[in-house]
């Protein structure tokens, strides 16, 4: 007579894991990188705007059909005079050196900005606001000089403005932009990268898979549960002669 099988544990199917938590995002890191990109445009516009022609001024001296005109060309770093008939005479201008100021200390505040140092020191962020200020006056000091010149015009007097203002203009305004959107990533609290309780998962996780048991070739035999072993050898009888005494 064969046997039943014992059927094996029931193991239930394995359960994918739940997302493994990973670091918690600053929300400040991407207004981080898009101040240090309004730093590193304005930088570079205020660099190159410091050496070309921020206005032009040309006046009359004599009114008749062969004018002859009085000009001067205004730069950051320079400022020049001509008269007719004469060489042209340059004096410095000490305007270049805020500039440049302004320019060193956005282009670092720009690259801590963007190597993501404002998510993990508040320092960083508080520098990047400095270099905005400092970028925001220093071309509206230096534009604001070239619009003064215009006080001067008369019906014998025109100055025209040059390439050079206009950059400083648009560099003044990106100073002004990364100076309001780094003071709002100030108010933001510093995220570190490693350290902090991990936050509750929104999804639930199953739990844990088990390992499946290793089947046996051939399989062990296994007397079912509640048939009782049959004897082996029969019981003896209670009507049989005791065994002769030796």
């Amino acid at each position: 007579m064969t046997q039943p099988t014992q059927p094996g544990p029931h193991v239930p199917p394995p359960v994918p894991y739940g997302r493994p938590p990973g670091p918690p995002a600053d929300p400040g890191a991407a207004s981080d990188r898009v101040c240090g990109g309004l730093l590193l445009v304005g930088a570079v516009l205020a660099l190159t705007g410091s050496f070309i022609t921020l206005d032009t001024s040309r006046q009359t001296l004599t009114p008749t059909s062969n004018a002859t005109y009085f000009r001067t060309v205004a730069k950051a770093w320079s400022y020049t005079t001509s008269y007719p008939g004469e060489d042209a005479e340059s004096v410095t201008r000490s305007d270049g050196v805020p500039l440049v100021l302004g320019v060193l200390l956005a282009l670092v505040a720009a690259v801590l900005l963007f190597t993501g140092s404002g998510s993990r020191q508040p320092l960083a962020r508080v520098l990047g606001v400095s270099g905005a200020v400092l970028l925001f006056g220093t071309t509206l000091s230096v534009a604001l000089g070239a619009v003064s010149d215009t006080q001067w015009d008369t019906d014998s007097r025109s100055t025209t403005f040059g390439p050079g203002f206009y950059l400083l203009t648009v560099a003044c305004l990106l100073g002004l932009a990364a100076t309001v959107l780094g003071m709002l990533n100030t108010r933001r609290p510093a995220v570190a990268l490693a350290g902090p309780a991990q936050p509750a998962q929104p999804w639930p996780t199953g739990p844990v898979p088990q390992a499946y048991p290793q089947a046996q070739w051939p399989p062990p035999a296994q007397q079912p549960y509640p048939y009782p072993q049959p004897p082996t050898q029969p019981p003896p009888s209670s009507h049989e002669p005791p065994p002769p005494a030796s």
